[in-house]
């Protein structure tokens, strides 16, 4: 039995820093703090030319919202695997090294991998843009449905195109209903709407999302409305991730508002708030109360800012901390 199968996305990440996003936003590249987008082939690898140029890589990782849940659940010691797919690329294999820990009997691999660009500038500022490839041809058929009710939870993010997303909301129909469902809608599918992804939404157990998603998918400018909201659809547990400003729960226990102590030097916030989830669900794991789940998460996200990819992920010392809490 599994702790936690996420499905999502694989890909191979490209940090770059620039001196100022603005100054790219200019040219006509769509590179706004904060958010997730696409672009076309052609011009995804224009915009890969011109950062090369103006700007320094800095790290080259594994990523891909729930792969980066997954790998910091599986180096806090909990048994997690993974749906998703990768090319038969060196991309790719690079891709499945950076998974260590994480069950891959599920991962298939044709054609090529998918990237995603994530650029920083010297305000720490983030904008990240993202070439599917072989992640769009996740279907239906790639999930095991046996396979999947031997974990606790399914850990669920957001894929570009449409056919893996409706592979996603056709398993909803039929998964067991023992098996709890945890979702990070993140942009792409904030971008979609609150019609098109309720399905998702009814099923899921907990959900994940900024203040910024939650008013695009609610229309209220409240986080704390909006997550309300977003319970009274079938969710038992809403949070809302604020970065520096901590954090806000809403659940059956009542409403929950972290405020951390301090803020935490940042040398690359990529991932953070995939790690802020792994925390949140390594103390639902363990039977914690929210605040404690809350303080977790906060604890292992800010751990992550220290460093580039996947480098400063939490391990099985951290988890220490909560297991006496």
């Amino acid at each position: 039995m599994k702790d936690v199968i996420g499905i999502g996305a694989l890909n191979l990440d490209l940090m770059y820093e620039v001196d100022d996003l603005a100054v790219l936003r200019e040219e006509g590249w769509p590179l706004h703090a904060g958010r997730e987008t696409s672009l076309p082939p052609e011009e995804f690898r224009s915009l890969l030319g011109v950062l090369d140029q103006k700007g320094t890589l800095r790290s080259r990782s594994g990523g891909g919202s729930a792969a980066n849940t997954t790998v910091a659940l599986a180096r806090m010691g909990f048994e997690t695997g993974f749906v998703g797919r990768v090319g038969t690329d060196e991309e790719g294999a690079f891709i499945l090294k950076e998974m260590k820990g994480v069950d891959l009997a599920q991962v298939k691999a044709e054609g090529s991998s998918g990237i995603c660009l994530a650029v920083l500038d010297r305000r720490r500022d983030r904008a990240l843009l993202v070439q599917p490839y072989a992640n769009d041809d996740l279907c239906f058929e790639d999930l095991d449905l046996p396979s999947l009710s031997q974990s606790r939870y399914l850990h669920l993010s957001a894929f570009v195109g449409d056919g893996p997303f409706d592979a996603q909301r056709r398993l909803m129909e039929v998964l067991p209903i023992e098996i709890k469902v945890s979702l990070d809608p993140g942009d792409l599918y904030a971008q979609r709407g609150m019609k098109a992804i309720l399905p998702l939404f009814k099923r899921s157990y907990l959900i994940f999302a900024t203040a910024s998603e939650i008013s695009a998918l609610t229309g209220k400018k409240d986080y704390k409305a909006g997550c309300r909201e977003i319970a009274s659809l079938g969710p038992e547990i809403v949070v809302c991730k604020r970065g520096e400003e901590g954090a806000y729960c809403f659940s059956q226990e009542g409403e929950v508002d972290f405020r951390p102590n301090g803020g935490a030097a940042v040398v690359d916030n990529t991932g953070a708030g995939d790690v802020f989830d792994a925390g949140f669900l390594a103390g639902v794991l363990l039977g914690r109360p929210v605040d404690v789940c809350l303080s977790f998460a906060h604890h292992v996200a800010v751990k992550s800012l220290a460093g580039y990819g996947r480098g400063h992920y939490p391990g099985a010392d951290d988890l220490k901390g909560i297991k006496r809490g």
